[in-house]
């Protein structure tokens, strides 16, 4: 076919789409199927070593990273280029903050390798440079999980589910290995939200992540929730992989990933779901790569 015919198909795919006749194809069972890598991988220059998590506010416009070793939460716009703000973390245990999870509004949530989640708001004033995460403050939740049966295997990815728990919220977090395990946390009195403190923490595992995940994902390095599916979007840092998992355990789909960044091995820390549906992928020391979804439609119709 010569270059004008396809430019005439092209123009009657894209006039049909427009009119309805014809939709996106939802031939595949996991939105993975269709995901293609945007170029190479993008260093963030701004960002020291250490990067370890990813998370999209789109009430905000604005991707939250956080830094482990330098306890720093980093903001960026929506092309990930351009830095708004850098808020230093104060009051934890120490620095080992390995995830972080929007919750909506200000409101976000911090996962230690301790396995312990703080839920604080960011500061209003855009010249802030500190964000207080002293669990005894008023304005800082603590949410508590079993501690990890060995050093540094703790909590490694959050996600949130915003319309879980009849719109409470249900947020999900990743113990790295030995074993893995994914704790669910909600409220126990359904529709309330998870930072409302008098009501009691409701912690379960969904399934069995140990077995479910066995020869799929050697650890589980970040997450992100899909509220396109209702499963959870689950990285592996050694398997360079990103899954697709329903809430029964079932690998519904698999992306694998490539497994050099830049020159030199990949250690994928955390993905986020961010504008037009864009997988954004991060890496030690401080890279990312977006992800985007081709689009195969089908007729509609008889």
């Amino acid at each position: 076919m010569g270059a004008g015919a396809w430019g005439t198909a092209i123009a009657v795919v894209l006039a049909l789409a427009g009119c309805g006749l014809i939709s996106p194809s939802n031939e595949h069972a996991s939105p993975l199927d269709g995901y293609r890598r945007d170029g190479r991988a993008f260093p963030l220059a701004d960002v020291g070593p250490d990067l370890s998590g990813i998370t999209y506010a789109p009430e905000l416009r604005r991707f939250l990273l956080i830094q482990n070793g330098g306890a720093r939460l980093y903001e960026y716009a929506p092309d990930l280029r351009t830095r708004t703000r850098v808020l230093q973390l104060r009051g934890g245990p120490s620095n080992d903050f390995e995830a972080v999870a929007w919750l909506g509004g200000s409101r976000i949530a911090l996962a230690h390798e301790l396995n312990r989640v703080v839920l604080v708001h960011l500061p209003e004033a855009p010249d802030a440079y500190e964000l207080e995460v002293d669990p005894s403050r008023d304005d800082v939740v603590e949410l508590v999980l079993p501690p990890p049966s060995r050093g540094n295997r703790g909590l490694e990815g959050l996600c949130f589910d915003p319309d879980g728990n009849a719109g409470g919220g249900i947020l999900f977090a990743l113990q790295e290995s030995s074993p893995r395990r994914i704790f669910r946390l909600q409220r126990s009195r359904p529709g309330t939200a998870l930072h409302v403190a008098t009501v009691p923490l409701a912690i379960d595992e969904p399934f069995d992540a140990e077995a479910a995940l066995e020869g799929s994902a050697e650890d589980l390095s970040g997450c992100a929730y899909d509220p396109r599916t209702g499963r959870l979007l689950i990285v592996s840092e050694r398997s360079s992989v990103l899954l697709d998992v329903a809430l029964d355990g079932t690998v519904v789909g698999r992306l694998r990933l490539p497994g050099v960044f830049r020159g030199g091995a990949a250690h994928y820390e955390g993905v986020a779901l961010g504008p037009r549906a864009g997988l954004y992928l991060v890496s030690e020391p401080a890279l990312y790569q977006r992800m985007s979804r081709a689009v195969v439609y089908r007729l509609v119709g008889p």
